[in-house]
């Protein structure tokens, strides 16, 4: 009688604080503590891997991990799959410019989403807030070129966010009239390696 009741008792314990899943792409409404955001479909394994492209003379490598990310709720947290890369970017001479993938960061790394746009959903973006930038970031479209998904085509586009004068970049910006110093391309076409 003893180790049914404890039995009914674990079972109750578990039917209490067990995670709830949810698709991936369902909207995050009255989101119970603990929920699931997973990626049921594997939506998102066509984007993982390392990818590599030419610009300008120089090589840009992109590795995309699909990892399982925390998110903080007023009385919790919840957990969605999420799209976080790094780059590492080669000149023409061979110098090694960037190199986030050798110390990849999955906590806090320069690319993550995948989202989908306001206006057309199935328009999918990473958000890319590179490090050192005074907090200035720019979403990278990607379309996919052919249907085997092997070859994807990366638009950069600036986020419109201002500058404070702290920033060291503030008088090339604001004074110069420069760009910010992002080290990558605005358009580009990138291979499955």
């Amino acid at each position: 009688m003893k180790k049914i009741v404890i039995i009914l008792l674990l079972a109750c314990v578990n039917l209490i604080f067990a995670q709830q899943v949810f698709p991936l792409n369902t909207p995050k409404v009255d989101t119970p503590n603990g929920a699931y955001y997973k990626d049921l479909d594997g939506e998102l394994n066509q984007y993982v891997g390392t990818w590599k492209g030419n610009w300008e003379g120089k090589i840009l490598f992109l590795e995309l991990r699909k990892v399982k990310k925390k998110y903080p709720l007023i009385d919790g947290n919840y957990f969605t799959d999420k799209i976080v890369g790094e780059r590492k970017i080669i000149s023409s001479s061979g110098m090694v410019e960037v190199d986030r993938i050798a110390n990849f960061d999955e906590i806090s790394s320069e690319f993550s989403g995948m989202f989908g746009q306001k206006k057309d959903y199935s328009q999918k973006f990473l958000l890319f807030q590179p490090k050192d930038m005074c907090n200035k970031t720019a979403n990278i479209n990607i379309n996919f070129i052919n249907v085997q998904k092997t070859q994807m085509r990366l638009e950069f586009k600036y986020n419109p966010n201002g500058i404070n004068e702290s920033c060291k970049y503030y008088n090339d910006i604001m004074v110069e009239g420069k760009s910010f110093p992002m080290n990558f391309p605005k358009d580009i076409v990138l291979t499955k390696q």
